[in-house]
């Protein structure tokens, strides 16, 4: 009896072991097949076409980064805001916004009667006050032979100075209207002032039309030269610590396709009391001219640095909401692993984790956006068959 027992015992044993076996199998083949499933199979022709090229994980210093907001600015001379020089009407301007113009060009001519009453002003100043230092040197000239007194040499020393004053006072006011003494003088009354502007640059705003008038000190128009623009960021005081002259930032404007870098130049040594933040002022290149002063930019600056495990941007993919990378397995099959990523920094991402959890692998550094359409493309496939 106890022989059949035993027996028995052993027929059961290796039938459930035999049964782990199979299981065993049978879930190794299901994680096979469905790692297939996945698996990418390429040709030699289409590796070739994609420029595919694979590299092995590795260790980068990867900084973390400090998001702030900001705006492009232009510097103070780099910015002209020029007013009408006197009361004025608008005879002639051509100019309109994003027009170009260069230093000293025209951007607009005035006329108004009360400049041809300051030419004539000053016409009449000058011959008075040449008539007075006449009278001045003759007098001069009749103190020292003590042919006339001191006090009537004082009076018309004073006169000549007066006069003078008055000469040097129209002068002042010419120029700044934008007239040349010396041209009045020689050449006559002139009917108009031509405003020209004080640096090159593109027009932003104009604020003139033919015929308008122009009370004194009133806008007429904005020039910028946008070839030395930098941010303005906007760092919370909470982290102004964080941030040192000499640190990386990175920004890419709202509807433009392009990131830039810069470095942090100048920090404010005050917070604003309103917003609890503190300018930070930042250089960039804008090497294609893309950039307007006054856009708002979101940036970050970069900060610290860790040694973590890092792939190029390109690597990485993005498929319905998940980030994936490419595996080599072979010069022609390929194969996404799940990863969840990090900062970006100097063109490399984190890996903070892989699916299978090791990072000891080949990836594809170039083409994974040709892998990406031949897997959607198989997937819709699969999708289709399965209907």
């Amino acid at each position: 009896m106890k022989k059949y027992i035993l027996l028995l015992l052993t027929v059961v044993a290796i039938s459930c072991n035999t049964k782990k076996e199979n299981d065993t199998v049978k879930d190794t083949t299901a994680v096979h097949e469905e790692h297939n499933e996945k698996e990418l199979h390429l040709t030699q022709a289409q590796v070739a076409t994609a420029k595919i090229k694979v590299a092995a994980i590795t260790k980068r210093t990867i900084r973390e980064k400090v998001s702030v907001t900001g705006t492009i600015e232009v510097p103070p001379q780099s910015k002209a805001t020029i007013y009408a020089p006197m009361e004025a009407f608008v005879y002639k301007t051509e100019l309109l916004p994003g027009d170009k113009v260069k230093k000293g060009q025209i951007i607009a001519t005035l006329k108004h009667p009360s400049f041809v009453e300051l030419q004539h002003a000053y016409i009449k100043a000058v011959n008075d006050r040449n008539v007075a230092k006449a009278d001045f040197e003759r007098k001069k000239v009749l103190l020292e032979n003590d042919i006339t007194s001191k006090k009537s040499f004082e009076t018309v020393k004073g006169k000549y100075q007066s006069i003078q004053s008055l000469v040097n006072n129209y002068s002042t006011q010419l120029r700044l209207a934008g007239l040349h003494p010396e041209e009045i003088l020689n050449k006559g009354i002139q009917s108009y002032i031509y405003v020209r502007t004080p640096i090159e640059g593109y027009v932003v705003e104009n604020n003139l039309n033919q015929g308008k008038y122009l009370a004194a000190n009133t806008e007429m128009m904005e020039i910028i030269d946008n070839d030395h623009m930098h941010a303005e960021l906007n760092v919370f005081a909470t982290d102004i610590l964080k941030i040192k002259k000499g640190d990386d930032f990175v920004f890419q404007p709202s509807g433009v396709d392009l990131s830039y870098r810069g470095y942090i130049k100048l920090i404010s040594q005050k917070v604003n009391d309103v917003t609890k933040t503190v300018n930070v002022h930042g250089h960039f290149e804008d090497e294609k001219h893309i950039l307007k002063s006054g856009m708002f930019i979101n940036a970050q600056v970069l900060i610290g640095g860790k040694k973590v495990y890092a792939v190029p941007e390109n690597a990485i993919v993005e498929i319905e909401g998940e980030t994936f990378v490419f595996v080599k397995e072979s010069t022609t099959d390929f194969l996404p692993l799940e990863v969840s990523i990090g900062n970006t920094d100097n063109g490399f991402t984190e890996i903070k984790s892989i699916e299978g959890n090791v990072y000891d692998l080949e990836i594809v550094t170039e083409g994974a956006h040709f892998l990406k359409g031949k897997l959607l493309q198989m997937a819709g496939n699969m999708e289709g068959h399965a209907h």
